[in-house]
């Protein structure tokens, strides 16, 4: 492994600490990724470029989340969760009216071909947007670049937005429902043992998103049958944020400066939208599915999944709820690129 690696880390983990005490939302997090994402692009400016982190060891921390999110399962939830179906239905449209304003906004802005800005603008996931892409013949930097910075910017905006609403930083003192201290080392191994076995199983069976799912799935199977009960650590989560966070500032690795400028241009714009359209629907429906507007407007930021999920923990929300929505909102919008793009694009 390069040493250089842990320079990173180090960076993210002095964000970090610097934004706890300044009291930042989400300060491992927040810090983590702009302490990583600060180093990385100085060190660069040096014509010298960073290894690239692997993306199976952030993936263990993303299957770690989804196991403390399947074993916080609670049967109540099976009696409301029909009731989410409004919601469900509704993300068609919200998929629709985000994805073609999106790409309207990053055509005007930046001036790139209509096969990159479509697939630049999906409010899907990042590695299967890519896939498409590549399928399909679009320039994948470009749409992986432009991805990743409208993932950091809802990422960095959303926990931001409900500091500004009511004060508290998130993340750093809320969520703690979810952990507690009093856990013991049997705990923490059997969550380690729920994600590794859960990101087996995820990825045997194809899952989509299957290094959150898989374990999700089995940390739920075994939580819902009472063969489990678990106390999660209270600094596991925090652990969780510093690693998602730190992993993410990494990855402004490689990008130059003129694409780093023209992508962040395009995804304040393009987030700000995706947030406005996710604060409307929201707004909307919030009187129709029981859960709060808050809850939903989490549910409907197009960030990423292992990360709303963690936010939607630090916020004491429903985490499974908010989980489904954006793991639905991926598979329908990988669906209807896959189905309708050589059509939309005439390929």
């Amino acid at each position: 492994m390069d040493s250089r690696i842990f320079l990173i880390f180090g960076a993210g983990l002095v964000g970090g600490c610097v934004a706890l005490l300044v009291g930042v939302p989400m300060p491992f997090m927040l810090g983590g990724l702009l302490g990583a994402a600060s180093f990385v692009i100085f060190y660069e400016n040096r014509g010298t470029q960073l290894p690239k982190l692997s993306n199976t060891f952030r993936q263990v921390f993303m299957a770690l989340i989804g196991a403390i999110i399947g074993t916080r399962f609670s049967p109540e939830l099976f009696q409301v969760l029909p009731d989410f179906w409004i919601s469900a239905v509704a993300l068609i449209p919200f998929i629709l009216i985000v994805h073609s304003g999106s790409y309207l906004i990053m055509r005007k802005i930046s001036g790139h071909n209509r096969r990159d800005a479509f697939f630049a603008t999906m409010p899907a996931g990042i590695i299967d947007a890519v896939a498409l892409a590549e399928q399909m013949g679009a320039d994948i930097k470009v749409v992986a670049t432009q991805h990743f910075i409208r993932v950091v910017i809802v990422v960095t905006a959303v926990p931001l937005i409900f500091f500004a609403i009511d004060g508290n930083a998130v993340g750093s003192a809320a969520g703690m429902s979810m952990a507690n201290s009093n856990y013991s080392v049997t705990d923490v191994l059997m969550l380690c043992l729920v994600a590794f076995v859960g990101l087996g199983i995820g990825k045997s069976l194809n899952l989509p998103a299957s290094h959150m799912m898989g374990p999700l799935s089995l940390g739920f199977i075994l939580s819902i049958s009472g063969l489990i009960q678990l106390n999660v650590p209270n600094w596991l989560p925090h652990l969780a944020q510093f690693v998602i966070g730190t992993s993410l500032g990494s990855q402004f690795s490689g990008i130059s400066k003129s694409m780093l400028i023209k992508g962040f241009a395009v995804g304040i714009s393009v987030g700000t939208f995706m947030l406005s359209v996710g604060a409307t629907f929201a707004f909307t429906l919030h009187a129709f599915v029981p859960a709060g507007l808050g809850a939903l407007f989490v549910s409907f930021a197009a960030g990423g999944l292992a990360e709303m999920s963690l936010i939607a923990l630090s916020l004491n929300f429903n985490p499974i709820i908010v989980a489904l929505h954006h793991l639905f909102r991926i598979v329908l919008t990988v669906s209807f690129c896959g189905i309708f793009a050589k059509r939309i694009l005439k390929l």
